[in-house]
C-alpha cells in the first residue's frame, strides 16, 4: 500500500513540472528532470533531427530488410515482332533485320510456300511473328494490305510449322452513286469519292462490249450505280459486285443488271433480260487512250508515206497486260517482221485478232484462250516508235475496224422462266437508284 502511494505522488510531481515548462513548436528541446545542478555534465545520446515538414516521419525507426535477396522478374516466355514491308522489301529481309535465325527462316519459308507465293508481297503488307525463348517460331501471320480478309496463318504444331490461308468475314454494304459527266467518266467517279477500281469494273466488265468510252461519252451524260462495298472493322477493303449500272448518254444509253443464268453464272442483262456480253470486247487492254485509229490512208510516222493502218493503236506503258477480245485458239505466237512479237488468235465465224509489238508473249501456239485472258504485255518490238499495242481484227481475210465490230449485235437472252424474278430484282434496284437521285436533287435545291 505504501509503494502505491509513492508511485502516485511521483506521477503528480512530474505532471506539475511538465505543465510549468514552456513548449515551442518551432524550437523543440529535450528537458532532463533528474539533475537540478546545471554544472553536471552528462554524455548526450545521438538525437534524430526533426524535419520542419514532417517531424514524425523522420523520428520513425528505419528498418533494414535482412532476408534472402529478391529474385529478378522472370524473363517473358515469348517475344512478338510486328512490322510492315517497305518498297523493295521481302518477308525474308524484314525478318532477318529482326535477327530471326536462318534455320527458322528456312522452316518458315517451307511452310509459307505451301499456301502462298512470297514473291507476291507488296509494300504496306504487314506481319506479326511470335518466338519462344530459344527463338523458335511459334506463330506467324502475314496480312496483305489490299486483302486483309485473306491473311496467311502459320503455327507450330507437333514440332512442325503448318500454314493455311484464312478467309475472314467482311461486312457487305449496298450503296448508290449518281454522277454527271463533265469531261470523262473516271473523273466523275473520282470526284464523287470513289476509286479507279469501280471505273474499271464499268469500262472493262459491264459495258466493255457495248460502250466505247473513248468515243461515246459526252458532257452531260449521266451514270447511276447500285454497288457493294466491303468493310472490315469499319475500314473499307474493296468493292463487291455492281448490282446495277445505268448509263444515259447522248450517243448511247445502256443498263446492266447483275443476275444468274440457268447454270448459275452471274452476268449483266439489259432491262429486257438480254445479255450485255458480245462475241468481242471493244478493246484488248484496260487503257482507253487511242493513239492511232483504223485508217486506210494514214501517213506512216516511220516510213514517211501514206499507207493503210489496218488496226487500232493504244498508247500504254511497257508491261501493261494485253488480253484477247474473244475466246478462241492461238494460231501464232512469236516474232513476225514489223509486228515484232505477235500473238494471233483464231475465233469462230471466220474471225482472227492480232496483238503486236509485245514486250512479252504469255501464251503458246495452239493454246485455247478465254475472252479477256492475258496473252502478252505491251512493248515496242518490231516497227514501233514507242511502247504501244497494235490491235487488228480480220474477218474472212479482210481487215475491219475493231471499234465497229459489235454494231448491230445482240446478247443472249435469259430463259423465260427466269424473267419474273429478274423483273422484280430490276425494279427494286431501279427504285433504290431513283431514291438516291431524288435525295441529290433535294440537297442541291432542284425542283421539278
Amino acid at each position: 500500500m505504501g509503494l502505491l502511494v509513492l508511485v502516485v505522488l511521483r506521477f503528480g510531481i512530474l505532471s506539475q513540472r511538465s505543465a510549468a515548462m514552456p513548449v515551442s513548436a518551432a524550437d523543440p528541446k529535450l528537458v532532463s528532470f533528474a539533475d537540478a545542478d546545471p554544472n553536471t555534465v552528462r554524455p548526450t545520446a545521438r538525437e534524430p533531427v526533426a524535419s520542419p515538414a514532417s517531424p514524425a516521419a523522420d523520428l520513425a525507426p528505419a528498418w533494414v530488410f535482412s532476408g534472402p535477396p529478391v529474385p529478378p522478374p522472370p524473363k517473358p516466355a515469348t517475344r512478338t515482332i510486328a512490322d510492315t514491308l517497305d518498297r523493295g522489301d521481302s518477308i525474308y529481309l524484314s525478318l532477318k533485320r529482326h535477327r530471326v535465325s536462318d534455320q527458322q527462316l528456312a522452316l518458315l519459308d517451307q511452310a509459307l510456300r505451301k499456301v502462298f507465293n512470297p514473291a507476291q508481297v507488296k509494300p504496306d503488307d504487314y506481319y506479326t511473328i511470335t518466338l519462344d525463348t530459344n527463338d523458335v517460331v511459334l506463330h506467324f501471320r502475314y496480312t496483305p494490305r489490299r486483302e486483309p480478309d485473306q491473311p496467311v496463318d502459320i503455327k507450330l504444331r507437333d514440332s512442325s510449322l503448318v500454314g493455311r490461308q484464312l478467309n475472314l468475314p467482311l461486312d457487305r454494304r449496298t450503296e448508290t452513286l449518281s454522277v454527271n459527266i463533265e469531261d470523262n467518266l473516271s473523273n466523275a467517279i473520282s470526284q464523287a469519292g470513289e476509286g479507279d477500281a469501280l471505273s474499271t469494273m464499268l469500262f472493262d466488265g459491264i459495258f466493255g462490249a457495248v460502250i466505247d468510252f473513248q468515243l461515246d461519252p459526252r458532257r452531260g451524260d449521266r451514270l447511276g450505280i447500285v454497288f457493294e462495298k466491303l468493310y472490315m472493322d469499319d475500314e473499307f477493303v474493296r468493292y463487291g459486285h455492281v448490282l446495277l449500272a445505268s448509263y444515259q448518254g447522248q450517243q448511247v444509253s445502256e443498263i446492266g443488271i447483275r443476275h444468274p443464268d440457268a447454270e448459275g453464272h452471274e452476268d449483266y442483262y439489259d432491262s429486257k433480260g438480254e445479255s450485255l456480253g458480245r462475241m468481242f470486247m471493244l478493246k484488248p487492254l484496260s487503257i482507253n487512250r487511242i493513239t492511232s485509229r483504223f485508217n486506210r490512208k494514214r501517213f506512216h510516222p516511220i516510213l514517211k508515206k501514206r499507207m493503210p493502218h489496218l488496226g487500232t493503236d493504244y498508247g500504254a506503258p511497257s508491261g501493261t497486260k494485253v488480253w484477247t477480245t474473244a475466246r478462241g485458239r492461238v494460231t501464232y505466237a512469236g516474232r513476225k517482221g514489223g509486228y515484232g512479237n505477235l500473238v494471233e488468235v483464231t475465233h469462230a465465224n471466220g474471225y482472227r485478232t492480232r496483238y503486236a509489238h509485245l514486250s512479252k508473249i504469255l501464251v503458246r501456239n495452239g493454246q485455247r484462250v478465254k475472252q479477256q485472258q492475258a496473252v502478252g504485255k505491251v512493248g515496242a518490238t518490231g516497227r514501233a516508235t514507242g511502247p504501244h499495242l497494235h490491235y487488228e481484227i480480220i474477218k474472212d481475210g479482210h481487215h475491219i475496224n475493231p471499234q465497229s465490230v459489235n454494231k448491230g449485235a445482240t446478247g443472249q437472252p435469259l430463259a423465260k422462266t427466269f424473267l419474273p424474278a429478274f423483273s422484280v430484282k430490276r425494279d427494286e434496284l431501279l427504285q433504290l437508284l431513283k431514291q438516291r437521285q431524288s435525295h441529290q436533287r433535294l440537297a442541291s435545291g432542284y425542283r421539278d
